[in-house]
C-alpha cells in the first residue's frame, strides 16, 4: 500500500467515525436521521474480515455529512451545532481504544457480530428497529461493559424513545468499529494534531 492509499484509507476510516457521530446527535436532537449513509454504517458493523476499507465502506458519498464534519474541526471551524458530534466522535475514538485493551472483549464481539452476520437474512432491512436493537444489546453487553461511557444530549423526549436509544447505540458500535478500523490503517490519536494537511488533502481527494 503506497502512502496516498494509506492516507485515503484513514480519512475514509475517520469520515466514517465522524458520520456515525453525525447521525447519532440528529437521532437525539430530531429522532431522525439520514437514510443512506445509516445503512452504510451499520452494515459496516458486520465486515468482519474486508480486503480494503471500500469493502467496508463502498459509497464514499455516502459518509459526504462526517468527512465535512471532520473537514471544519481539523479546520478549526468548528460551529456551535457541531460541538456535541464532535465530541462523540473523539469518544468513540476512545472507546475503540479500550477496546484494544481488552483482547477477551474482542473476542466476544466478534462472536456475537459472526452469529448476527449468519442472521442477517431474517432482517427485512439492517436499518429497521429490529437489527438496531440487536446491534445496540451487542454495544451494551461488550462496550456497554467498559467503565467509560458516552453522555449523549438531546431532546428528552427522542432520548426516551427505546427504537432511538437502539439506533444511537447501533451507531455507536459502528463509530468503534470504524475507528478500529481507522487504527488498522495507522491512523493515531496525534495524527489529527500534526499530520492535518495531509489528512485534509486525504479528506479532499474522497
Amino acid at each position: 500500500m503506497n502512502a496516498s492509499d494509506k492516507d485515503r484509507n484513514q480519512a475514509l476510516a475517520l469520515a466514517a467515525v465522524f458520520q456515525t457521530a453525525q447521525l447519532a446527535d440528529q437521532v437525539a436532537a430530531r429522532g431522525q436521521c439520514d437514510q443512506a449513509p445509516l445503512r452504510q454504517l451499520l452494515e459496516s458493523v458486520l465486515e468482519l474480515a474486508p480486503d480494503s476499507c471500500d469493502d467496508v465502506y463502498p459509497d464514499p458519498s455516502a459518509l459526504e455529512g462526517g468527512r465535512r464534519l471532520l473537514q471544519s474541526a481539523l479546520e478549526g471551524k468548528q460551529s456551535r451545532e457541531n460541538t456535541r458530534p464532535v465530541g462523540y466522535a473523539l469518544a468513540l475514538m476512545h472507546l475503540a481504544s479500550r477496546l484494544r485493551r481488552d483482547r477477551g472483549l474482542m473476542d466476544i464481539l466478534r462472536n456475537r457480530l459472526e452469529a448476527l452476520e449468519a442472521q442477517r437474512p431474517h432482517f427485512s432491512d439492517t436499518t429497521s428497529p429490529e437489527f438496531c436493537h440487536r446491534l445496540a444489546g451487542i454495544y451494551v453487553d461488550t462496550l456497554g461493559s467498559l467503565r467509560f461511557r458516552i453522555k449523549v444530549q438531546g431532546e428528552p423526549g427522542h432520548l426516551r424513545n427505546e427504537d432511538n436509544a437502539a439506533r444511537i447505540r447501533a451507531l455507536f458500535l459502528a463509530g468503534v468499529r470504524a475507528a478500529f478500523l481507522w487504527h488498522q490503517t495507522g491512523g493515531r490519536r496525534w495524527h489529527l494534531l500534526f499530520s492535518r494537511r495531509r489528512l485534509l488533502e486525504a479528506l479532499e481527494a474522497l
